[in-house]
């Protein structure tokens, strides 16, 4: 009898240290992979925007050396950034033959993945979807839950968009969580003005008209409201008009 309890504590022991070894190995791999994603995204954004200035509006615009990006990935086709925010990085697009949920701007495997579209026409089409993991560590799109709040709602109403050939105001006109499916399903057999009605109708703020629109693009990222350790089916979702930037 005892020696089988000696053997059931030394299972348990060899058991317990594999777990231990297994989780510090995923946690280090986790912290590492972060480090070199915030890294690199803070490497290129002082390798390719040559400065900064006042438009006509007095806002801040930035000046991108798209040869330089392009030389980084062909993939890359514009850049996001909101003020006062981790938001500011480039844009893939994404299609079957590389996956940037799960790779980095420079195509190197990254769990943390990039910011990226699945459009065929990015910013041509009537709405462009803008996808970015809800990191636990704050980068990529972890930040789009703020937009929750009313008040941060209304003080980063606008963001730009930067293209090769032309860079863009997006005015924020709503913003939900959902699940998407449900979104998908609402959204399907909807023509351009009555899904521009759903989102007024689904914001969680009212704003006031912003006028006619034209074009949107749509930011979505996984959302932890009903769960505070992991990602749900739900989204976050963030509708902005899209303005051509002079």
């Amino acid at each position: 009898m005892k020696n089988i309890k000696c053997r059931i504590i030394k299972t348990s022991i060899v058991i317990f240290t594999i777990i231990l070894i297994v989780s510090s190995y995923i946690l280090i791999r986790d912290f590492l992979e972060y480090k070199e994603s915030k890294a690199v995204n803070i490497q290129i954004f002082k390798d390719v925007v040559i400065e900064e200035n006042d438009n006509v509006d007095n806002e801040r615009i930035i000046e991108i050396n798209w040869d330089k990006l392009k030389r980084i990935n062909k993939d890359i086709i514009g850049w996001i950034r909101i003020a006062d925010t981790n938001i500011n990085y480039p844009i893939l697009k994404s299609d079957e033959t590389l996956n940037y949920m799960n790779h980095s701007f420079n195509g190197e495997y990254n769990k943390n993945g990039s910011i990226f579209t699945l459009n065929g026409n990015p910013f041509n089409d009537n709405v462009t979807v803008i996808y970015g993991h809800n990191m636990k560590s704050g980068i990529m799109f972890s930040q789009l839950d703020k937009y929750m709040n009313k008040e941060f709602f209304y003080r980063h109403s606008n963001f730009e968009i930067y293209t090769e050939n032309q860079n863009y105001r997006a005015r924020v006109f709503s913003c939900y969580s959902i699940g998407v499916n449900d979104d998908e399903n609402n959204i399907k057999s909807l023509d351009f003005k009555e899904e521009i009605e759903y989102y007024k109708k689904s914001s969680k703020h009212c704003i006031e008209d912003i006028g006619k629109i034209e074009k949107i693009v749509k930011l979505s990222t996984c959302s932890y409201l009903n769960n505070h350790t992991t990602p749900t089916n739900q989204r976050y979702y963030i509708i902005a008009s899209l303005e051509k930037l002079e």
